[in-house]
Parts: C-alpha cells; sequence; structure tokens
C-alpha cells in the first residue's frame, strides 16, 4: 500500500517483477494460489541463474574467450572467439576479434553461454617469488 496506490497488491494478483531476493521469498508463508507459486518460482530460476553467472571463470587479460552463440557486428560478420584485453578504464574487459584485431565491448557478456580455452601466461621474476 503507498499513498498514490490505497490498493493492497499481492503475489496473487501476478506481478510481473520477479527479482525478489531469497530472504524475502524464505519468510513467505504457503499458499494455494497459481500466481503466487508461479511467481516464487521465476524469483527462484532467477536466483539460481544470477549464482551460476557469478560462478563462471572470469576472462583474464590474454585468454580466448569462446561464446556459444555467435554474436552479429555491424559489418555483418558473425563472431564467437575473441581474446580478452585489460579495459584502461574500468574492470570489464574488452574483447579483440583475432581476424580484424578490431577491440570492443560486449555488454552483459556474463549474461551468455562461454568458457575459457586457455589461460593466460604469466611470467614471474625469479627475484619477485
Amino acid at each position: 500500500m503507498s499513498s498514490t496506490n490505497p490498493t493492497r497488491l499481492d503475489e496473487t494478483v501476478g506481478p510481473n517483477e520477479s527479482e525478489c531476493p531469497a530472504t524475502i521469498l524464505d519468510e513467505l508463508t504457503a499458499t494455494d494460489s497459481e500466481y503466487a507459486l508461479a511467481w516464487r518460482a521465476r524469483c527462484r530460476a532467477n536466483l539460481l541463474a544470477k549464482k551460476l553467472d557469478r560462478a563462471k571463470p572470469t576472462p583474464k587479460p590474454g585468454q580466448t574467450i569462446i561464446f556459444d552463440e555467435p554474436m552479429r557486428f555491424s559489418d555483418g560478420s558473425d563472431r564467437s572467439r575473441f581474446e580478452v584485453v585489460a579495459n584502461p578504464k574500468g574492470k570489464t574487459p574488452l574483447f579483440r576479434d583475432p581476424e580484424s584485431r578490431a577491440i570492443c565491448r560486449i555488454p552483459a557478456f556474463r549474461k551468455r553461454a562461454y568458457r575459457i580455452v586457455h589461460a593466460a601466461i604469466v611470467v614471474r621474476d625469479a627475484a619477485s617469488g
């Protein structure tokens, strides 16, 4: 209930938003409502998807990443294989096409299915350990 909408809304009216935190879901009482049960299932599925996204290996500069689904670029080409490049302006990596050497950003890349085919090689100086 709010000052602009005096109607009480609950999960039985079929909410579209399905990003409810687990702490709230855990406190809900049992229900027989189909809408409520479907909404709770969507919320749990979203929580699981986010957890799996966070569990993916983080690509590091020098590694090669291959996306399961190719992406179409403005030049009409489809690409799925990239070299990971350090981003001097932030934490989100940049990606280089190995053929054209073009650097690009891939928004929300963690939501895509990918695999890292080899690890970056880091050479350590004997003096630094």
